[in-house]
């Protein structure tokens, strides 16, 4: 293995160290739908690393698995593959360098749990070395692998099964246990990306990684000069962040990149948004989508969001966002959950489907995709999102560790979009077989998530099986700032009376208090 540089001094060129300038001289972007999609790529490059393996996340449990059926009945392979062994066996074979940087906090610490079991394999610390942020209440919540500086990874999920899933989101599927999510579906978006790109990537981790080893030192992190990064077929790209101060003495006053950027996105809109996130709750975002719609009188927006959000105070803030703002009641508006469902000759079974993805399209023409919600402690300060003067002050400034990639295509590009092609892959998945008229219908795609919404509730109702995109597979309906699911069915246009079997039902507990995140605490 050759000697590996300074983090503090990367700068690494890849025409001249890999001799590939044809493969790498400009960025691809490979979008990766689904969990069992981006674990999928993401081992394939694990297993072709040279030299170091660099990962940071929010949680990596040691019991990790990527599983390469899709069929959750199929015998190929059901165990999967360990995702940690996978990394290991690699660093053992090839002696190839492995760097883990995890968030160590009171809120969530998985750094202990991985050391001991390191320990338990007799793991040279040369060969991996693991560190943790710990920066309470604040969060390492920049989910990146990259892999010899020549390929990475953005990724929506934690290294924790309970976000599998395949884009079929089984109502049930074994291999999601429950403790996580309830054992609902998980839809996520990750992206892999080579090129230039990459470099941005691993300067970013290497300034995580050293902000770990120094804690709360004083020296201020410097600051690389952003670009926009020129590509192929008229797309450019950028890598922003969002970052804590670097801590009391400290000269690092943080950096809110990427609110500055979304922001900025949402003001060029003219015809559609299109968001489908884990959270809205922040204000600056729910102001500013209401700021293009009196401004444009054109433009329509689409959000795709939890009902049932796995921390309960993040559904009263972004039912309150929504309210406040006229957004769920607006004409232009449409605020839609997604579902799961399987009908079985008379026995129906429904599910909701968590969604996890951070994903902003404007106009297939500028998109963030990355680790950021659209809350306050992804953008720019916690407390925003409270509502009280204690929260609001107790939490001041409190952000995470985001990291996310902006992409723009110069409107007078003719080749392929790779914006486009995103939202189109995630509107075949969510619409079904009604997805290709609503992707036709121009200005109007409003009206088709409308009616096909519609159409799921009828479908429901009546209980056949003759709606192909309604009880065979993922379809969506109206969005309910109800607290139960069986309530958000019957604000939905559900009769009470139809049989369903319902998956997701949380009692008292869960809906008021989010036991299965209070318990990571202690994890």
């Amino acid at each position: 293995m050759r000697p590996e540089p300074a983090l503090r001094a990367h700068r690494i060129h890849t025409r001249s160290r890999f001799g590939e300038k044809s493969d790498f001289a400009r960025t691809r972007v490979d979008w990766l739908i689904d969990n069992s999609e981006a674990y999928g790529a993401l081992v394939a490059a694990v297993r072709v690393a040279r030299e170091r393996i660099w990962i940071s996340q929010l949680a990596f449990d040691p019991d990790c698995r990527a599983y390469n059926s899709v069929d959750p009945g199929s015998d190929a392979d059901p165990r999967g593959e360990n995702l940690l062994d996978v990394i290991l066996a690699i660093s053992t074979e090839r002696n190839v360098s492995v760097k883990i940087l995890l968030n160590s906090t009171l809120l969530l610490n998985t750094k202990r749990a991985l050391l001991r079991f390191l320990a338990k394999r007799r793991i040279p610390t040369g060969l991996v070395e693991v560190r943790g942020v710990s920066r309470f209440p604040q969060l390492l919540h920049a989910k990146m692998v990259i892999i010899d500086e020549r390929r990475a990874f953005l990724l929506g999920s934690p290294f924790v099964n309970g976000y599998w899933d395949t884009p079929a989101h089984s109502v049930a599927d074994n291999r999601r246990p429950h403790r996580e999510l309830a054992g609902r579906p998980v839809h996520d978006v990750s992206v892999g990306v080579s090129g230039p790109i990459v470099q941005e990537l691993a300067g970013t981790f290497a300034r995580y990684w050293h902000r770990a080893e120094w804690r709360e030192s004083a020296r201020a992190t410097p600051v690389r000069p952003q670009r926009m990064e020129p590509a192929g077929s008229g797309t450019r790209f950028r890598v922003v962040t969002t970052e804590p101060t670097g801590g009391r003495g400290s000269s690092d006053r943080g950096r809110l990149e990427t609110r500055t950027a979304l922001l900025d996105g949402i003001g060029r809109a003219r015809s559609l948004i299109y968001i489908e996130h884990q959270y809205l709750s922040s204000r600056p975002v729910v102001q500013a989508l209401r700021r293009a719609l009196n401004r444009v009188p054109e433009l329509e927006i689409i959000l795709l969001l939890n009902q049932n959000p796995d921390v309960t105070a993040y559904r009263r803030w972004q039912n309150a966002r929504l309210a406040d703002t006229g957004l769920l009641a607006h004409p232009r508006v449409g605020v839609f959950a997604l579902w799961s469902g399987k009908q079985n000759g008379r026995q129906r079974a429904i599910n909701q489907v968590f969604v996890h993805s951070k994903v902003v399209i404007v106009d297939d023409e500028w998109a963030m995709v990355g680790s950021a919600n659209l809350d306050g402690a992804s953008l720019d300060s916690y407390g925003d999102d409270f509502s009280g003067p204690v929260g609001r002050r107790v939490f001041r400034d409190v952000r995470n560790f985001d990291v996310s990639i902006v992409l723009t295509v110069r409107r007078s590009a003719r080749a392929t979009n790779p914006i486009r092609e995103l939202r189109e892959r995630l509107w075949t998945e969510h619409l079904g077989h009604g997805s290709t008229r609503v992707m036709e219908r121009g200005n109007e795609q409003l009206t088709g998530w409308n009616a096909l919404a519609s159409r799921n509730v009828a479908a429901l109702n009546v209980g056949t099986q003759n709606q192909p995109s309604c009880l065979d597979g993922t379809f969506i309906l109206p969005y309910s700032g109800s607290p139960s699911p069986r309530s958000q069915l019957a604000d939905a246009g559900v009769q009470p009376k139809t049989c369903i079997d319902l998956r997701f039902d949380p009692g008292w507990l869960e809906k008021n208090f989010s036991p299965n995140w209070i318990r990571n605490m202690f994890a």
